[in-house]
């Protein structure tokens, strides 16, 4: 978890009563003799990375999944990054998952020109039938700045957007 700059490391304390469930967590700007803080004094993004890192390097995870907004709690930059790992992850680890979004940003962090990261925005038509619709990768035109997919999103190029408001 590089990507969070405080986080230094973390332990499951062996002090731990039957009934206890606890995580400690070291920030490395706290004075030393802090020791550690456990998961109650974590914010809840923190704790959110730390339950999708373990998904895609558990063992116990299943090879196929989905997490629903993937975003919740997470900084729009933090979740760029958290995309590219998730990624390389999943690669490494034989997982394959589909993901929900509301974020623009977590679009920047996939590479649709790799053909193991898809892109589909999902919709209803007019009959309220749920259709999906893959987004391919971008083509380059010639003297045209290149747009990020969450600009292309939020300017309605990809769809995915209410058209109602």
């Amino acid at each position: 978890m590089k990507s969070i700059t405080w986080f230094e490391g973390l332990e499951i304390p062996d002090d731990l009563v039957f009934t206890e469930r606890r995580l400690n967590i070291r920030d490395r700007f706290l004075d030393k003799s802090l020791n550690y803080f456990d998961q109650r004094s974590s914010n809840e993004g923190f704790l959110y990375l730390l339950f999708y890192y373990t998904l895609f390097l558990s063992q116990s995870t299943p090879d196929f999944f989905a997490i629903d907004n993937i975003d919740n709690s997470l900084n729009p930059k933090l979740c760029t990054k958290v995309i590219n790992d998730i990624v390389t992850l999943a690669k490494d680890n034989n997982k394959q998952v589909i993901l929900t979004t509301h974020n623009p940003a977590v679009l920047d962090g996939l590479d649709l020109n790799d053909d193991e990261q898809r892109l589909f925005v999902i919709y209803r038509n007019a009959d309220g039938h749920t259709l999906a619709k893959r987004v391919s990768a971008p083509k380059a035109i010639e003297g045209v700045e290149k747009v990020r997919l969450s600009e292309a999103f939020v300017r309605g190029y990809i769809g995915g957007l209410p058209k109602n408001f």
